[in-house]
């Protein structure tokens, strides 16, 4: 399979002709079958400085190369169709008088990329001062360009870095969830009880009253692990949440639900209730909890919850957890 090269070539703008442009007015490119026919024969007696290589370069482009084209904070993309033609003088155009046709990528706002939504190392090598310059090493890169244009998309070097940030996140909450699950990697208190302090810490810099009440506070199935309240804003009454926390591995049944569903309470004293659910484990009879009116988080959408709400724990507890505040390179 042939390779296909990214070339940068520092061409007038010939997007309307389906060109670009390279100089050497007194030798037409055109008139050769061979790079080496044109160094021995069509420079015969002209100085080319240290030039060779980049003519070399553009004579060689073929068809199914990529050419970028810089200009003034952008730049534009074109594949190679390859036919080769002389144009000494095109509407005042100097420095392109050898041409190559080729196909312009265009997207959706147009044929220019913002140099912008290019990676720092690109956009570095873009400065170059020659004419002429081998992009190989950025083809991913400009791959994932090329992609998007052809499906009317602008790709930038922004939207790269946010994959990668929503990449790590996924990864970051699935591997909090393994470590509640089963113990490992974090330090919170046993029992439970850890994580009813962590859920209670969250609430109270939310601004609820958060409370860790008495095993032996009700009789029979009715409990709840944490009560948390706040006064409406709207009245004297008060919004109130009950919660039932369950630290599982497997799958928590029905009995959570019943457990906070039947707790007594006198309704009266509140605007509004919530009845939830929350456990590390997954859950599956989502009808039944529907039919108590218990919200549940279960498994994922509880390390959602948490995830929402990192900035309100503590140093301390975002240790326990097992997660650093420092920097991380995405």
């Amino acid at each position: 399979m042939t390779q296909v090269n990214f070339v940068m070539v520092r061409s007038p703008k010939l997007i309307k002709y389906s060109q670009i442009g390279y100089g050497w007015v007194s030798v037409n490119f055109s008139q050769f079958e061979t790079v080496t026919d044109l160094i021995e024969q069509g420079f015969q007696g002209i100085d080319r400085g240290r030039q060779t290589n980049q003519i070399k370069r553009y004579f060689n482009l073929k068809q199914g190369d990529y050419v970028i084209v810089p200009f003034s904070g952008t730049i534009a993309i074109a594949e190679v169709v390859g036919y080769k033609s002389y144009h000494p003088i095109t509407e005042g155009l100097q420095y392109g008088e050898n041409r190559i046709t080729v196909s312009y990528l265009k997207h959706k706002d147009g044929y220019f990329i913002p140099r912008g939504s290019l990676s720092t190392a690109l956009q570095n090598r873009l400065k170059i001062r020659t004419t002429i310059c081998d992009l190989n090493e950025f083809s991913e890169e400009l791959y994932k360009h090329i992609e998007s244009i052809k499906n009317d998309k602008l790709y930038t070097w922004n939207n790269e870095q946010e994959l990668k940030l929503q990449e790590n996140t996924e990864k970051f909450k699935a591997q909090l969830l393994t470590r509640l699950r089963n113990n490992k990697g974090i330090n919170l208190q046993s029992g439970g009880i850890g994580l009813e302090q962590l859920i209670k810490e969250i609430l109270e810099a939310k601004g609820y009253k958060a409370r860790i009440p008495a095993k032996n506070e009700k009789s029979g199935i009715q409990d709840v692990d944490i009560i948390a309240t706040r006064l409406s804003e709207f009245s004297d009454k008060t919004e109130g949440i009950f919660i039932q926390v369950k630290h599982h591995e497997g799958t928590t049944g029905n009995h959570g639900v019943r457990q906070v569903a039947e707790y007594e309470i006198n309704e009266d004293d509140y605007t509004h209730i919530d009845r939830v659910l929350i456990t590390t484990a997954e859950f599956r009879n989502t009808d039944f909890a529907e039919l108590h009116d218990v919200t549940v988080l279960a498994g994922a959408d509880f390390i959602n919850w948490i995830f929402d709400n990192l900035e309100h724990l503590s140093e301390q507890s975002l240790l326990a957890l097992g997660i650093s505040n420092l920097p991380t390179l995405l």
